[in-house]
């Protein structure tokens, strides 16, 4: 399984990749992963925060996010943020 989320449009990126071994994810689970309050943990252990707080960061940021997974098979994410092309002077204070 692919599920592809947002346009990629064209130029240059920095890539974060994760991946796990875990229990894998079918269609439908993975249709809603980046939904508010989605978890696919038992009652009161999570709440469904995480992935849909790293899609808006990376939304907001202009990038993108390919997730890949398979039931049994684990899953894997490529959020793509877009390269800032800007010299930083040694004399310049730290972010």
């Amino acid at each position: 399984m692919h599920k592809h989320i947002a346009v990629q449009p064209a130029g240059n990126y920095i890539t974060l990749s994760v991946a796990d071994s875990g229990n894998g994810m079918d269609d439908e689970t993975l249709g809603l992963i980046f939904e508010p309050f989605f978890t696919t943990k038992e009652h009161g252990k999570g709440t469904g925060l995480g992935l849909s707080t790293v899609y808006g960061i990376v939304k907001q940021s202009e990038g993108f996010i390919w997730v890949n997974s398979e039931p049994g098979k684990g899953s894997s994410f490529r959020i793509y943020f877009p390269r800032i092309w800007e010299e930083i002077s040694k004399d310049s204070p730290p972010p």
